[in-house]
């Protein structure tokens, strides 16, 4: 009886995960920018972006594009307690984005991206990891911000046929 149990167990996770694929399929050329890149990030002291750039782009091997990356941030207090501590707050993270090619066979691009989520700071009582979970919104914020921007630029780059292919 067990014995049929684990192989109706194993046939339904062999099932279930036939259509999973667990290596990333990259197309060679999809990503103009990878590897080719020199970033500049100014206006904002955390480094989650220059990560998050330089995990999707890359070191830059050879520099046939620089990207300037100008970043702002708005906190806006959406709700005051009685003691004029904040409930909730809203952030607001704007990054504009200039990406030039040291070539000269591609215009600039520039392109704004606003990044928004709010938080709920824990000010009265035990602060259980909610500085954990603030940097965690602000990295999903970030990944979205740059996943965003470099589709933007290859779709833009790709559209403009001003690579050289070879």
């Amino acid at each position: 009886m067990r014995l049929l149990f684990l192989k109706i167990i194993f046939f339904f996770s062999l099932v279930s995960c036939s259509n999973i694929d667990f290596l990333l399929e990259t197309k060679e050329g999809s990503d103009f920018l990878k590897n080719k890149t020199l970033i500049y990030v100014g206006g904002w002291d955390n480094p989650v972006l220059k990560d998050e750039l330089f995990l999707k782009i890359g070191e830059a091997k050879e520099n046939k594009f620089i990207l300037n990356a100008q970043v702002n941030e708005k906190q806006t207090k959406k709700s005051v307690g009685e003691n004029q501590v904040a409930i909730k707050i809203e952030y607001k993270i704007i990054v504009d984005y200039v990406l030039v090619d040291t070539t000269n066979r591609c215009p600039e691009i520039k392109n704004r991206q606003i990044s928004n989520f709010s938080f709920t700071p824990k000010s009265s009582g035990f602060n259980f990891a909610s500085d954990v979970l603030l940097g965690s919104l602000y990295e999903g914020a970030i990944l979205n911000n740059v996943n965003n921007f470099i589709s933007y630029a290859n779709n833009t780059l790709k559209s403009n046929q001003c690579l050289d292919e070879s």
